[in-house]
């Protein structure tokens, strides 16, 4: 974090249009599912919405820039998706597939099972 840290408040005063006075901060504000969350804030002059537009533009690519260079890597969300091959024999059976739910001593029964009509215990519903 230190690091990150510096490495942000420096490229923030590199960036034009940034005062140095008062200086760029990066603060730390919590620790989220994928990395540290940080906040960089830094003052302009004047404050013209053009002006704030262009030094946030700047401030962006100069923070990437500069964290990239110094291999700090920045999180992206990310997600996994199992795909379950329908097709084979094991579909369904939780004592037998190969990814999913966990197989436990109880496994829930398949979709197909409850689709035929039996019970929990394989007798048929009357």
């Amino acid at each position: 974090m230190r690091k990150a840290r510096h490495v942000v408040t420096e490229a923030l005063g590199q960036t034009d249009g940034v005062l140095a006075d008062p200086p760029p901060e990066a603060l730390v504000t919590g620790l989220g599912a994928a990395g540290v969350d940080m906040v960089a804030r830094f003052w302009i002059d004047p404050p013209r919405r053009r002006d704030a537009v262009d030094a946030l533009d700047g401030a962006i690519t100069s923070v990437k820039e500069a964290l990239t260079e110094a291999g700090i890597d920045l999180p992206y969300p990310t997600s996994q998706v199992l795909f379950h091959d329908q097709t084979e024999e094991t579909d369904g059976d939780r004592t037998r597939q190969r990814e999913g739910w966990p197989v436990g001593r109880n496994p829930p029964k398949s979709r197909r099972t409850v689709e035929e009509g039996r019970r929990d215990d394989d007798s048929p519903v009357p």
